[in-house]
């Protein structure tokens, strides 16, 4: 064999020992993944590196990851980016549109959202509420009086209200006496009264000849309505009744009330006024529609500025709580030895080429540096 053939010889054997080499150590880095053994002998290098140490790598990679990468800092920062902030609002502001326009009735949307039996709760919780605000205002007022209790404003416009209230019941009044109701009242009034006054009555009817004892007594109500005395008497009886009932307390007043009927009127009144079951099959966009362009202009953009400079505040609290280095640590010991053999194979599978290259270079060049010193010798 010559010094040439010799040469090239050792470069080929050199370049494959090198390159078989490295192939195996890198290898050797996921292989095996279990521990291999020779009778009770546990063969070297077995497992390889990697499903060995996983534990190890798997704590490295959260510590580096909570240390140096998702840094409460820079997530604060990215919060803060004006870019990201106006990004968020775009999104959301897109995401509003089709919300405000929602053909869905309330209801559905409750459906939608696990709020069963919205209605029920919602009307349940009204008469609640009322009961709550009767039994808390009830024993506040309890013990004071009405004059106590009321605003001034109030009881002196109810007092200036005294001659318009007598006017009106000395007008209807009058009305009533005037009428064919009225002047049927006071006939059976006669009539009742001269039965019962029997011979008497009858020749109080003789003296009155034709003319009915009606016909005199329904101008002289109708005249004593109609005159001032009579408005003057009214205002001061109601004057003093008035002055009464202001020195009532409230346990008087509600004496004359039954609690379950008034709050069951209450209630009643308040339901019937809000209508529940028209009200939860209106459409979302029926409440939110009028409001579009206040909610996609203003309250969203306040909403993102507010809600990350709040979040943006609370990111060191909130990374300590969630401890991101053992949940990258908890998710990477669950990845089987395949996947991440894979994963570094994905990232770094160039690499890992070029390390096999070179190592057969190397030997190569160790093989040609060898045959020249045996062609020397």
């Amino acid at each position: 064999m010559n010094l040439f053939t010799l040469i090239i010889f050792m470069v080929i054997i050199g370049a494959a020992i090198g390159a078989i080499t490295n192939a195996i150590a890198i290898r050797m880095l996921f292989r095996p993944y279990d521990p291999k053994y020779i009778g009770k002998w546990k063969l070297p290098f077995t497992p390889g590196l990697i499903p060995k140490r996983r534990g190890e790598l798997a704590r490295q990679i959260g510590k580096t990851v909570e240390e140096h990468l998702l840094t409460p800092e820079s997530i604060e920062r990215k919060l803060n980016e004006p870019d990201f902030r106006r990004e968020v609002t775009v999104m959301l502001q897109k995401e509003a549109k089709p919300l405000l326009a929602a053909d869905h009735t309330v209801a559905e949307l409750l459906e939608k959202l696990q709020f069963k039996e919205a209605e029920q709760k919602t009307e349940r919780w009204i008469e609640s509420w009322i009961d709550s605000k009767y039994n808390s205002i009830k024993s506040v007022y309890l013990h004071q009086t009405v004059r106590e209790s009321l605003p001034t404003e109030w009881l002196d416009t109810a007092q200036d209200k005294i001659p318009d209230i007598s006017r009106y019941i000395l007008t209807k009044g009058i009305d009533y006496f005037s009428g064919f109701e009225g002047k049927w009242r006071v006939k059976k009034m006669t009539d009742d009264f001269l039965a019962e006054w029997g011979k008497l009555g009858s020749m109080l009817q003789m003296i009155l000849g034709n003319t009915s004892l009606e016909e005199k007594i329904q101008p002289e109500i109708i005249k004593f309505l109609s005159s001032p005395g009579t408005k003057d008497l009214l205002n001061t009886l109601l004057q003093k009744e008035w002055e009464k009932l202001l020195d009532w307390k409230w346990e008087d007043v509600l004496k004359q009330f039954s609690d379950e009927k008034a709050l069951a009127k209450g209630k009643s009144f308040v339901l019937r006024q809000l209508d529940l079951p028209s009200l939860f099959q209106k459409p979302v966009a029926h409440f939110l529609q009028p409001f579009e362009e206040k909610i996609t202009e203003e309250v969203i953009p306040a909403l993102v500025e507010k809600a990350g400079s709040i979040i943006a505040s609370r990111i060191p609290a909130v990374m300590q709580k969630l401890r991101i280095g053992d949940i990258v640590r908890e998710q990477v010991e669950t990845f089987s030895l395949q996947r991440l053999e894979q994963i570094v194979l994905d990232i770094s599978r160039r690499e890992l080429k070029m390390i096999t290259l070179l190592g057969g270079l190397l030997g190569g060049a160790i093989g040609l540096i060898q045959g020249l010193i045996v062609g020397l010798l």
